[in-house]
């Protein structure tokens, strides 16, 4: 499941420093030619909180564990992230085969509470699998003008982008839910701190944003060294969801 799915989900559940500072108006396209760099991401295990935000409160509502490892053939050149999504309800888990490089997907698991089985596989412009809900297997046999990311692996494509401030971009990605080809749009906004909790101090972070065509909004704080996810927060009217990394 990709990250900004999960407020869908809880719905139904009830290098240093920048490496430019310039700023552009032309968008940054991503497509299999002219993709982010990958290696830039090196392996990671990380664990996240998820809380739920309404009038300046915020109440734990599940937690995330994920993990991001090269695969052990070198000259495949893959990577496997996994993620697990622990709502009171139920367990979601998750996982996704990428190219190490350019981040474009080879395969994504996806096993929900719901008895829902999701299984897809990538070759180029080609998404093939099948959705499984209970006894009810529905197929999945789409061909697009080029190949897409996969929504599970979106955050991975956020932090391998080139920090320059300003920076708008735009690349297609696959959403199951959505019916297939999906835009995401967004910016590089630049270095700014991400306040502790208790708001008594702060960490450097740089800044990603993404806008749906819902009038949602996700922000991405990261560390620029590391290219790790530090905060993630999810926000579309009446409702904001915030991913924090557990230290």
């Amino acid at each position: 499941m990709k990250l900004p799915g999960l407020l869908l989900a809880l719905s139904l559940t009830s290098t240093a420093q920048a490496q430019s500072a310039v700023l552009t108006t032309d968008t940054l396209l991503l497509t299999p030619r002219r993709s982010v760099d990958g290696q830039l991401i090196q392996p990671f295990s990380a664990r996240y909180t998820m809380l739920m935000r309404r009038e300046g409160q915020e109440k734990p509502v599940g937690s995330v564990a994920t993990s991001y490892e090269y695969l052990t053939r070198p000259q495949q050149g893959l990577a496997l992230k996994r993620s697990v999504i622990s709502f009171p309800t139920g367990t979601i888990v998750d996982s996704g085969t990428v190219d190490r490089r350019t981040l474009y997907p080879r395969a994504h698991r996806s096993h929900q509470p719901n008895s829902r089985t999701l299984t897809l596989d990538f070759a180029g412009a080609r998404v093939t699998g099948f959705n499984q809900v209970g006894p009810q297997r529905t197929a999945v046999d789409l061909t697009t003008p080029a190949a897409l990311f996969d929504s599970f692996s979106a955050d991975l494509v956020v932090l391998a982008l080139p920090l320059r401030a300003g920076q708008p971009f735009k690349f297609a990605q696959y959403v199951y839910e959505k019916g297939g080809q999906d835009w995401v749009r967004g910016r590089i906004v630049g270095a700014q701190p991400l306040p502790a909790p208790d708001g008594k101090s702060s960490r450097p972070a740089w800044v990603v944003q993404t806008f749906g065509a819902d009038k949602s909004t996700v922000t991405y704080w990261l560390d620029a060294p590391t290219r790790r996810l530090l905060q993630v927060e999810f926000v579309r009217p009446g409702r904001e969801l915030i991913m924090r990394l557990a230290e």
